[in-house]
């Protein structure tokens, strides 16, 4: 499986064509669905090669490490996942585990604790929140930042920005409630509110990808213009956003010339074949 730190797949002389990189992300999820997470670690190596920052094939690749118990590599990748997306349940689950394989239990504890506050119906997250605190057999109890999740999974716009606004008043160095804040915002109307909050966000971390689709939806053609690159580099063809935002989005085509090699990885395996990637 690649890692963080791994160069991709070799160019074939052999012959390139064209496809688009939604049917790749596709056939890299069929591949997760389908218990074959080395097949979707193969195609990762694909887009990686052409995009590597493409934030949607480093959250499959955390999840083909989760799958394959591959704790450290599932750590790299979520690490990476969360300068971009720091409110991310999948990249907070997979290093929350990874701390505690390695005995760090107050710290693990505590990014558990995280995890719970970005998704708190998720099973593995509230095991592992459960496991590592000093009483596990204590009912876990939704907090306000877990209640604000919620609100803002359900697309309720202006009770999650209500919630956020006070949860980043309480603890203003949290950065996901900030992307939180400002995407409740943006998304209910206060256009203002989200545009102060999105350049604020992007002086701050060149790598946060709300933050940079905000500033492009409700700045001029010269905040859109800033954002074009950050956007093109980490979700090109919307796919994260449209996840992100659980709402329609638009998502232009885009192209990637591949070796007839790895076009061979997209066609799906028969039930006879061998599924995995060596």
């Amino acid at each position: 499986m690649i890692s963080a730190s791994e160069g991709a797949l070799g160019r074939s002389e052999a012959g390139e064509t064209v496809v688009d990189l939604a049917m790749v992300s596709k056939a890299m999820q069929a591949r997760l669905e389908a218990g074959a997470p080395e097949a979707a670690a193969a195609l990762a190596q694909i887009v990686l090669l052409r995009h590597p920052r493409h934030l949607a094939t480093y959250e499959r690749l955390i999840q083909a490490a989760w799958m394959l118990k591959r704790w450290q590599e599932g750590e790299d990748w979520a690490r990476r996942l969360l300068q971009a997306d720091p409110g991310n349940a999948v990249a907070w689950r997979s290093l929350a585990f990874a701390v505690e394989q390695k005995g760090m239990l107050p710290t693990a504890r505590s990014i558990w604790r995280r995890a719970f506050q970005c998704h708190p119906y998720d099973p593995d997250i509230r095991s592992g929140l459960a496991r590592t605190r000093p009483n596990p057999g204590e009912p876990l109890r939704l907090d306000d930042a877990a209640l604000a999740s919620l609100y803002l999974r359900a697309g309720r716009w202006s009770h999650a920005a209500n919630a956020y606004r006070k949860l980043v008043k309480a603890e203003p160095k949290r950065l996901d409630f900030q992307v939180n804040w400002m995407v409740a915002a943006w998304q209910q109307g206060e256009r203002r509110e989200a545009y102060q909050l999105a350049r604020r966000l992007t002086q701050q971390s060149r790598y946060t990808l709300m933050a940079w689709v905000v500033l492009a939806a409700t700045g001029d053609v010269d905040d859109r213009a800033l954002a074009r690159n950050p956007i093109q580099s980490m979700d090109p063809d919307g796919e994260f956003v449209q996840m992100w935002l659980r709402i329609p989005w638009e998502r232009p085509r885009t192209p990637l010339r591949i070796t007839l090699q790895e076009a061979a990885l997209l066609v799906e395996p028969g039930p006879s074949e061998d599924s995995s990637f060596f």
